[in-house]
């Protein structure tokens, strides 16, 4: 068959989909880039927040017009699959079947259930650790996945029902792929982790994320990179180990969700305001040019005027990089399910843009600092409408300049000359 493969969500989904494209291909299938070129369509969907299902839905009526006109079959897999069940199959009746976060390996059979006009859902529990083929979308960056699913129960998030509890990969057994990256000529790695810091708590042999980062500076990557930490479980030798430098980018992505102490309680998030705080100096102490980023949910179930003002003085205070926000949606089968969903939904919409408005001040005034500096940065893409080629800084922080095409990949010392809240915007140092 031609398959087209369409993701939404995090970067374990995309590398999830690169692992779809590898298990697919092996067994001889062609990969196509548009619906309309194929003979399916496969979604790999997510749901941790109420709009990625809402535009998983839209995409499907979509696509069933498509098979209106001719021969389509379209298949749900991922996070919406999983975490729906066969009711799936009644929420979405264009979808052909569903198959969910586990067995991946499976699909060419799946497939071919599918291409002999069965309507079903295989949706195996995902509890234990598929080693895939990966298709690569990209000759320079690549993902690793260190470790799948979360043991944390965070009273809001759908991830442990969806992607199970956590089960890290082998220290040996990452380190090989990363060499073989290496090898390859990869340029950049980004490893991967629902909470990337727990990695090697559920293996009781002295596994732990500071003993690996600590590994993969001897490795010859130009730039390591990971995601996504939880506050929790930064520890104070994680900290030394990314302060020894090396290829390890001064870059940490560090949710904290609220800067109020009741509503963090309510979620489970097992920190405090002030213990956050505290962890973000303790960074800032350590490595003095890191990018500290975080994602905030606005809207949480008995949120107070008084608890939004305490998130947005947090937000001033640790002064992130980037803030991704979210409105609160209830998630099937979390704690917070049973909470009422109490704050309007005008009000999570004003609570978002006001931190939003926040964040892209903060973004201007950080950015503001870089200017006239000389910056290194892996350029990742073209962007035709601009005609300006796009990378980042080792702290992640985007660079917009003018270039030839064939610079993707390679590395650029740009010198910067304006800055915005969303971007850098400068020229390549002659």
């Amino acid at each position: 068959m031609k398959v087209c493969i369409l993701t939404w969500g995090c970067q374990q989904n995309e590398l999830k989909s690169e692992e779809i494209a590898g298990v697919l291909a092996q067994a001889g299938h062609a990969l196509v880039d548009s619906p309309e070129e194929a003979d399916l369509v496969l979604l790999n969907t997510c749901m941790v927040r109420g709009k990625a299902e809402e535009k998983v839905a839209g995409r499907v009526g979509e696509l069933q017009r498509l098979k209106r006109s001719r021969p389509l079959l379209i298949g749900l897999g991922g996070c919406m699959a999983q975490g729906r069940g066969e009711g799936i199959l009644d929420l979405l009746p264009g979808v052909d079947f569903a198959s969910g976060t586990a067995s991946l390996a499976r699909l060419p059979e799946l497939l071919a259930r599918a291409a002999r006009g069965e309507r079903f859902a295989f949706l195996p529990s995902p509890n234990g650790l598929e080693r895939l083929p990966v298709l690569r979308r990209s000759p320079f960056q690549a993902y690793v996945s260190i470790a799948e699913g979360c043991s944390h129960a965070c009273a809001y998030c759908v991830v442990p029902r969806v992607r199970g509890p956590l089960r890290s990969r082998p220290l040996p057994e990452v380190l090989a792929e990363l060499r073989d990256l290496a090898q390859a000529g990869y340029q950049e790695v980004t490893l991967l982790g629902q909470n990337v810091d727990a990695y090697g708590m559920d293996l009781r042999d002295g596994t732990s994320f500071a003993r690996l980062l600590r590994a993969v500076r001897g490795i010859p990557i130009p730039r390591v990179r990971f995601t996504t930490s939880h506050p929790a479980y930064m520890t104070d030798e994680v900290i030394e180990a990314l302060a020894q430098g090396g290829n390890l980018c001064p870059h940490v992505h560090l949710a904290v969700q609220s800067g109020s102490d009741r509503v963090l309680e309510r979620m489970n998030r097992g920190y405090t305001r002030a213990e956050f705080l505290g962890l973000v100096r303790r960074l800032r102490d350590a490595l003095p040019e890191v990018n500290v980023t975080t994602d905030v949910i606005v809207g949480f179930p008995g949120e107070t005027e008084e608890d939004f003002a305490q998130t947005l003085s947090l937000i001033e205070e640790a002064e992130f990089g980037t803030v991704f926000v979210a409105a609160y949606s209830p998630r099937p089968g979390t704690a917070a399910e049973r909470l009422p969903d109490d704050v309007p939904s005008l009000e999570k919409a004003r609570r978002l843009e006001a931190v939003l408005d926040l964040s892209r001040r903060i973004a201007l005034r950080l950015h503001g600092r870089r200017v006239g500096r000389v910056e290194e940065v892996l350029v990742e893409r073209l962007l035709p409408e601009k005609g300006l080629l796009a990378g980042k800084t080792p702290d992640f922080r985007t660079v917009l300049f003018p270039g030839d095409p064939a610079m993707i990949g390679a590395f650029a010392m740009v010198r910067i000359e304006k800055a915005t809240a969303g971007a850098l915007h400068g020229r390549v140092q002659g």
